[in-house]
């Protein structure tokens, strides 16, 4: 199903007064009664920090990052480029490797290249999953461009970035990953605003996915964690927020499924790093897509959109990453 015909189904699901909060734990009989409730049970409350379960999350070994100081933000020439009147600002995530994890894959990937914008500049503001033994970001020599080493296995590496095109009536902008070896992927930046792209890499399970949002007043940002499934169609979800730069503010816990009338629906919670409520996530879900409503105690506040890969297991199994927004700055997610 495509991302229009999810929102078409979207507005079934209006804004309901919470029960009680559902942790789907290992058990499908909770998660198929609970999705059967108003926004699946989930409460406004606060909670402890990531839920009261530091040790799920770390189940779920879902990829660490950190922040990036990138030495061409102080650059004169790229500090020229925001100046231009008509600037326009993106944030991308772009993540590679075996999404979801495939703890039996044995061979290295190498996946060292570079990833270049057709104008303007770049600066990376986070890396995800990098180790010290093989990865790093390579000293940077061009605007627009930045070239890194990158090896894989069972898991997957990403960059958060920021783009600047300070002329985007100069026609279609695009981002190219080009490897070391092989052909490069080439990202239309219209079709990242539109929503998540995904790209095979290879017959090995291998991917690379990235997802875009224009940058403005309003708070915005990426998500990402395990979709993992008791049974095909059905299971729980658990992840990390992260704002536009990819600094971790919070944490999502949620189930999926289908409901006696056939509507595939996922709700989750979304908390602050201290635990406090931050919304509602509740949609529909089809064919590796997903979209929903963020709401908070007034009712609707944003949107989120993303991909996912179902895959049976404990909270260490499946993927998932998408984007969120505040509603005024999310017209171009469905």
């Amino acid at each position: 199903m495509s991302y229009r015909a999810l929102a078409l189904t979207l507005a079934a699901l209006a804004p309901a007064c919470m029960t009680n909060d559902t942790d789907p734990g290992s058990d499908p009989g909770t998660v198929e009664a609970a999705i059967e409730q108003p926004n699946g049970g989930v409460t406004t409350t606060d909670e402890a920090p990531q839920f009261g379960e530091p040790d799920q999350f770390e189940a779920a070994s879902i990829e660490a990052d950190a922040p990036v100081t990138d030495s061409m933000a102080n650059d004169p020439a790229m500090i020229e480029l925001g100046a231009h009147a008509d600037a326009a600002r993106f944030r991308v995530a772009i993540v590679w490797g075996q999404l979801p994890p495939d703890r039996t894959v044995t061979a290295v990937t190498d996946w060292s290249g570079s990833i270049s914008l057709s104008r303007g500049g770049l600066l990376v503001r986070h890396r995800i999953a990098f180790e010290d033994a093989t990865d790093r970001i390579l000293p940077r020599t061009e605007l627009a461009s930045v070239s890194f080493d990158s090896k894989t296995r069972p898991a997957a590496d990403g960059l958060v970035l920021e783009l600047v095109d300070p002329t985007p009536s100069a026609g279609p902008l695009t981002l190219t990953y080009t490897p070391a070896s092989g052909a490069p992927i080439v990202y239309q930046m219209s079709d990242l605003l539109a929503g998540p792209v995904a790209v095979d890499v290879g017959a090995d399970g291998n991917r690379m996915i990235a997802i875009a949002m224009r940058d403005g007043a309003c708070d915005h940002g990426v998500l990402r964690g395990r979709w993992h499934a008791f049974r095909d169609g059905l299971g729980g979800f658990l992840g990390v927020v992260a704002d536009a730069d990819g600094n971790p503010i919070g944490h999502v816990r949620g189930i999926y499924g289908t409901r006696k009338n056939g509507e595939q629906v996922f709700f989750g919670k979304y908390i602050a790093n201290d635990g406090k409520f931050v919304g509602i996530l509740a949609g529909h879900w089809d064919d590796g897509h997903f979209v929903g409503r963020w709401l908070d105690r007034s009712g609707e506040h944003g949107r989120v959109q993303g991909l996912y890969r179902e895959k049976v297991g404990g909270v260490d199994a499946g993927h998932f990453i998408g984007r969120w927004a505040e509603s005024s700055c999310a017209a171009e997610m469905p």
